[in-house]
Parts: C-alpha cells; structure tokens; sequence
C-alpha cells in the first residue's frame, strides 16, 4: 500500500484501447465539486496510444497503472481496487461520464449511514441516437432485500453508478475475471451482506454505450448468462425459475435477430446445464410468472416489502 496520505474516494477507470473518449471520462472526474479524490486509470494492455496520452496528463490526483497485456475489464478494475488508497471506490467505464455531484452525493451517504456498503444511482443512457434516464427509486434495502433484488434483476445495475466500501469489496474478492459480462452483478451479490445498499435518485452519470462494447456482442450473451450461472450455480438449483426466465428472455431475442444458428447454440447450452425441461407450457408458465413479479417488485412499493427470496421461489 502507498505512503501517501488516504483521500475521501477512489476512482477506478478501467481502459483498453479507448482513446477516443477516455479523455472525456476522465475530463468528467476532474469535474467534480468534491475534490477530495485519486483517479486510478488502468491501462489494461492498450494499444492506440493511451499511454502516451496518459503521460501527457498533469493533474497529481491521476494514478495510472499499465498492464503489459489486456487481461478484461474485472481484472482491470481489481487491480484498481488493490492499489485504492481512499476507504471508498467508485468506478468509472471509459466511455462513460460522470456529472459534477456524482462522488459527493454517494460519499455523503456513506458518511451518514455507515450500514451501507454500496451506493447505486440513477443515470441518463445513450441508446444509439436516443438517449433515455434510467431512474432507480429512493430506497434502503436491507442486505437480503438487497441480495435478492439482484438476483431478480429488478435494478439495473452498471459499473459507473457502483460506489463501495474498499474493506468489503477487497474481503469479497472484488469481481470475477472469469465473466465477460453480468460481472458486476455478480460481485454485488457476493458484496450484499456485508451491507445495505441505498439507491439514489438523482442523475449522477451518463452512459455511452460504443459498437466495440461487449454489450453489444448479442452472439455471445447465451455463453456469457452460462458462465454466469457457473459462479453463481444457485440459479441453477434453488432459483430454477428465475435462470429459466433469464434464458427464454436470450432464446427470444435471438429469435427477434432471425439468428437461427445462435438461437440453436444456446438451447444446447441451456441444456446442458439443466435448463429448459419440463415441455414450453411450464417454461412459459414461469416465464410469465417471473416477468409479472419483477414488473410488481421493481418500483419503489415493491422493493419495500422485499426480505429476500419467497420461500416458494426456492
């Protein structure tokens, strides 16, 4: 660990061959009206001359560690989160932004309620040539609430909008480098009961998505939900349902794409984890089951009366 002394918060960027707008994201932290802060920018194996334009930087709060090759976006974040000096870490994607408030506002939670170990906001998100505010209600889930509204999905979870305690999210292993995606989620299912969360209202980022994002790579969610249902295997055994529901939700947007071969790939792949049983009348029952208890839980009344998985669920 450094000898310098600690800041109020640590800012993570992880980056690979983002030059054309990793500058505008971290233009977007040195912004901020909170000022007590490192910006930690891994450079994870880039190739496009982001490291030339990093040295070029001057402002003493910038920290940037280069890796030698391109390991992911969670290795990347890890190796940010290890060298964090500040006792919280917000994270940052490099095609992203943050808006002015965006640290204070989750910091000053932190501060006055010290049982919250994670921060989530509200967002305004660029989809193609619209952009659309993502809106999460003003709430405080209880650790099991927590845990189970993310395993329903029934908040949108990013990167950019995650603020954490750095003791928790070291004790948890920070995020697994096996996924390529639903990363995120999956570490804030391992975080939940060290803490609450407290979702914020208030627009404190914008997201950006890019054609070379791996959001973007529609082809590759069916072995990506497999791989995440590897690390998180009670899908697969105590919420049948809900891995079910996560399943049909790929099968019919591969359906929607015309993309025969892909939608064939994952039936196999589902399969062959234990899905997809049972005939399409229970698979759409509970499909719809599960599409109607996250349109009812997902607002502000329904997360209130959430305690953690229905006993019936499991």
């Amino acid at each position: 660990m450094s000898s310098e002394p600690a800041v109020r918060c640590s800012v993570v960027i992880p980056s690979y061959n983002r030059l054309n707008v990793l500058p505008r994201a971290v233009a977007s932290v040195l912004a901020q009206n909170e000022s007590d802060f490192e910006l930690i920018v891994v450079d994870d194996g880039s190739t496009d001359g982001t490291a030339a334009w990093l040295a070029t930087q001057t402002d003493p709060r910038i920290k940037v560690i280069a890796a030698e090759r391109n390991h992911g976006v969670s290795a990347a974040r890890n190796r940010g989160l290890a060298a964090a000096r500040a006792p919280v870490v917000a994270f940052l994607d490099s095609d992203d932004t943050y808006r002015p408030q965006r640290l204070r506002r989750a910091l000053d939670v932190m501060d006055a309620e010290p049982d919250v170990v994670c921060t989530l906001s509200s967002a305004i998100k660029q989809v193609w040539d619209e952009k659309r505010t993502s809106l999460v209600p003003d709430i405080k889930l209880a650790p099991a609430a927590f845990e189970w509204a993310l395993y329903c999905d029934l908040i949108g979870i990013d990167g950019s909008g995650i603020t954490v305690r750095t003791q928790a999210a070291r004790e948890v292993g920070g995020f697994c480098e096996k996924l390529r995606r639903t990363e995120d989620r999956e570490f804030l299912i391992r975080l939940a009961p060290h803490g609450a969360v407290r979702l914020l209202p208030d627009v404190l980022w914008e997201k950006s998505w890019t054609l070379d994002s791996e959001s973007n790579e529609w082809q590759g969610a069916g072995r990506d939900l497999v791989a995440y249902f590897a690390q998180r295997p009670e899908y697969t055994s105590r919420f049948r349902k809900l891995a079910s529901y996560h399943a049909t939700k790929i099968l019919v947007a591969d359906l929607r794409r015309r993309d025969l071969n892909t939608f064939l790939a994952d039936i196999k792949n589902f399969r062959g984890i234990g899905l997809l049983h049972g005939g399409l009348a229970r698979i759409w029952r509970d499909h719809r089951e599960v599409r109607q208890y996250r349109r009812t839980m997902s607002n502000r009344d329904g997360l209130a009366q959430l305690t953690g998985a229905p006993a019936e669920w499991a």
